[in-house]
């Protein structure tokens, strides 16, 4: 195995420590957080152990760190379903079920499995708090582009707030529950719900 110098070259540190990242996203989203390890991470990377804890001094900041490269592709993801789905006029039908297709992608759940196993492990939870609070402008930006048409409503940060809770409850009984006729209904409803609070007036 080829070792990284202890004083690598700018361009070369930066190549490492994305190797690493790329490592342990592909092992999150195929093992998941439990078998997410420092060891698994450095085998598939092919990076020496002075490499990875030079980088990621901890195996929270390890997996804290992906949730950057996870926001990424769930963006990809967006930028995909967007581009398949044309056939949808009302913004708030196509918003909701572009969001629905990137709630569903493997890097998301990924990420809501970190959230999961930061219940129990206090030095996750700060390096995932960490970590989202950066992330949370980029998602900001993805929602408010999809719901652009209808951010002038006076219910819109409720719709908006509510759209995303409902999401991220969707994706985790998918994990136990695939039943698409379920979730069609529930897309559907949420919908109908959504274009209803933007009809109705604002309260306080």
């Amino acid at each position: 195995m080829h070792e990284v110098p202890d004083t690598p070259e700018p361009g070369k540190k930066r190549a490492t420590r994305q190797r690493l990242l790329d490592a342990a996203v592909a092992s999150l989203i195929e093992l998941g957080v439990a078998r997410t390890t420092t060891l698994e991470v450095q085998r598939r990377s092919g990076a020496s152990r002075g490499a990875l804890l030079h980088h990621f001094p901890t195996h929270a900041a390890l997996l804290s760190a992906t949730i950057e490269e996870l926001v990424r592709r769930n963006d990809e993801a967006v930028r995909q379903a967007e581009s398949e789905m044309t056939e949808f006029p009302n913004v708030v039908e196509r918003a909701i079920r572009i969001l629905s297709a990137m709630s569903l992608q493997p890097a998301f759940l990924a990420e809501l499995e970190l959230w999961g196993a930061a219940r129990t492990d206090e030095d996750l939870q700060a390096a995932i708090r960490s970590a989202e609070r950066d992330a949370r402008a980029e998602r900001e930006r993805v929602v408010n582009s999809l719901l652009a048409g209808v951010s002038a409503n006076p219910n819109y940060e409720v719709v908006k707030a509510l759209s995303v809770e409902f999401l991220r409850g969707m994706a985790l009984s998918s994990i136990l529950v695939s039943n698409p006729d379920h979730a069609e209904k529930l897309i559907a409803q949420w919908i109908w719900a959504t274009n209803t609070l933007l009809a109705t007036p604002a309260t306080d």
